[in-house]
């Protein structure tokens, strides 16, 4: 069985700035955005969520303070930023280091002056330093990194490790878009991959790499400043001990649940942000970075003897789509990987079907739950109705829809290696809301 798209001419609503409270249900809209705060950048997050979603949420449904949101894919913090900006507590966790040390510090109260002093202590010590350690291994890194770089980045990084505690993250923040720019890697591209356009880098010396690190400090503070100038009260945010969504545990209740889960099949976030996971220590070596991407939601580290089963969700549309890509019915790919690729697809949803249960569980009474997703994925050539399942997933568990809309995507190319026949871009996010009964 397949799943087919009618394709009808698509009638948007086009809106300016905030999404109106009375948009109404099952709209498709297209939004050209007001300039956002410089704080919602600060940091590497391959297709960050936009503020104007749970702004939009929290103005329909989050007025009675006060309001608790739960953010159980935290991401870059978008969320975070915007419960914070709408007076509501949020409690947040996400599986990546990256991801938690980017929202550590936009929940963070920063001194701009004290961080522009210790920013200068760090560069003088820099320029002095003849020797550089040598901490860091992984698998092609002399390919990726050039001599005088690997010596920029191993100084800078010591010497941020002996700053002042309390400035350190933001630090390490600046530290790991320098990592991602004194790369060998072209700009534009997501992940860490040798291709045949592939561009050579110019030579590089330590003082590059220092002035990097100095100009994404400097940047940093900036949004620090204009984010702080808004007098955000960071006591409403809260990180959860658990670090991986299916498995919420804890004393605590929420009214909503604000979050955008991780794209199906779409992209590999352990790989995106390999060279910031190595270069901050967030990982030991290649075992432990390949470790972390097992925890992922959507993983494609699933053992041989489990991916050559046909997994069974209970749903039979899914389990139809499921069986089209393990027997290749649209594409055949190379050895074993329609068979993988069937697997990773009923994971996916096994997995958030857990999630939806456990939030089920932290949700009040009357509570919502708010998710973006890419309405279709197109795998081995099957195109999968994810936004459909996961809603169908979440009501199994006893959430009810009581609202959605289609977001049309403007930027949808990631610079990733893709092959059309396999895989497509994604048109829309949908947004469906889904409330607890009482």
């Amino acid at each position: 069985m397949s799943f087919l798209v009618q394709q009808k001419p698509t009638s948007y609503l086009h809106i300016k700035g905030d999404i109106p409270v009375d948009l109404p249900n099952g709209s498709f809209i297209s939004i050209t955005r007001k300039t956002p705060l410089k704080i919602y950048s600060l940091g590497f997050q391959p297709a960050k969520s936009i503020p104007e979603i749970p702004r939009w949420f929290l103005q329909k449904y989050g007025t009675n303070q006060p309001f608790i949101v739960l953010e159980p894919f935290a991401g870059s913090g978008t969320t975070l930023i915007e419960s914070i900006r709408q007076q509501a507590s949020v409690y947040w966790l996400d599986y990546h280091p990256l991801s938690r040390l980017i929202c550590r510090v936009k929940t963070t109260q920063f001194s701009p002056g004290d961080l522009l002093e210790n920013t200068s202590k760090i560069i003088q010590s820099a320029y002095l330093h003849k020797n550089a350690p040598k901490t860091v291994k992984f698998a092609n890194k002399d390919f990726w990194f050039q001599a005088a770089v690997q010596d920029g980045l191993e100084i800078l990084k010591y010497y941020i490790s002996q700053s002042s505690e309390k400035n350190q993250p933001l630090l390490w923040v600046a530290f790991a878009s320098t990592v991602r720019k004194t790369s060998n890697m072209n700009d534009g591209m997501l992940l860490a991959a040798r291709r045949a356009n592939f561009k050579k880098i110019p030579e590089r010396s330590r003082e590059d790499v220092f002035e990097y690190f100095q100009g994404y400090v400097e940047r940093a503070i900036e949004a620090v400043q204009e984010w702080q100038a808004i007098n955000p009260d960071f006591e409403k945010s809260q990180e959860l001990p658990s670090q991986d969504a299916r498995d919420l545990a804890g004393n605590w209740t929420c009214d909503g649940i604000i979050t955008s889960p991780p794209y199906i099949n779409a992209i590999d976030y352990v790989w995106a942000a390999k060279f910031e996971l190595h270069w901050l220590e967030m990982v030991r070596d290649d075992k432990s970075r390949l470790e972390l991407y097992s925890q992922e939601i959507g993983t494609e580290r699933i053992p041989r003897d489990q991916y050559k089963k046909l997994g069974k969700t209970g749903n039979s549309l899914l389990d139809s789509l499921i069986e089209d890509i393990y027997t290749g019915k649209k594409y055949k790919a190379s050895k074993g990987q329609n068979e993988l690729r069937a697997r990773v697809v009923y994971q996916y949803f096994v997995d958030m079907k857990t999630h939806f249960l456990q939030s089920n569980f932290h949700l009040k009474p009357g509570g919502y739950y708010c998710f973006s997703i890419g309405d279709i994925s197109k795998i081995c050539g099957v195109e999968i109705p994810v936004a459909l399942i996961l809603k169908q997933m979440a009501e199994s568990t006893g959430l009810r829809k009581i609202f959605h809309f289609n977001l049309l995507l403007k930027n949808r190319k990631l610079n990733l290696p893709r092959n059309v026949d396999w895989a497509g871009t994604i048109k829309h996010d949908q947004v469906i809301i889904l409330k607890k009964s009482f």
